[in-house]
C-alpha cells in the first residue's frame, strides 16, 4: 500500500494531504497488515477526492475524504464478505480512526470524532455501537 493507493481522481495529490496519507493512514494501515494473514488495500483508490471533485459529483465538498482534517480512505482486503469483522477488530486495534462505517465491500474509516469518542456506523451512517 502506497500514497498512489489513496488517488481516486487522478488530480496530482497536494504535499499537505500527502503527508496526512502517510502520518494518519498508511502508518497505522501497516501495522493492520502485520497481523492479518491477507493483503489490505484502499477499496478503489477511495481515499483522497478534492473539493472539485466532490462537486462535480453533486456533493456537498465536505467529505473526510477531502482531507479538510486527517482524512478519510475506504479499506478492503481479500475476501472482504468472509474476512471483515477480523478486519475491522484488526483497524480498531491498531489505527487512531475514530469512526467506521461497514458498506459490503469495505470499511470507511476516518478521524472525524475525538480519539475517545469512537464510533461504528452502518451503510446508512447510522450508529451501531460505541466502541
Amino acid at each position: 500500500m502506497n500514497i498512489s493507493d489513496f488517488n481516486i481522481t487522478g488530480e496530482a495529490i497536494p504535499e499537505d494531504v500527502a503527508d496526512k496519507i502517510v502520518k494518519h493512514h498508511l502508518v497505522h494501515l501497516w501495522e493492520v497488515e502485520k497481523v492479518l494473514p491477507y493483503e489490505v488495500f484502499v477499496s478503489a483508490k477511495s481515499g483522497y477526492r478534492s473539493y472539485k471533485y466532490e462537486l462535480s459529483k453533486g456533493r456537498e465538498g465536505n467529505s473526510q475524504h477531502c482531507f479538510f482534517g486527517k482524512g478519510a480512505a475506504d479499506i478492503t482486503c481479500e475476501d472482504f464478505k468472509e474476512n471483515k469483522e477480523e478486519l475491522l477488530q484488526a483497524l480498531i486495534d491498531k489505527t487512531s480512526y475514530t469512526r467506521f462505517a461497514i458498506y459490503n465491500s469495505f470499511i470507511h474509516c476516518d478521524h472525524a470524532h475525538q480519539i475517545d469518542n469512537r464510533w461504528l456506523f452502518n451503510s446508512n451512517w447510522e450508529r451501531i455501537r460505541e466502541l
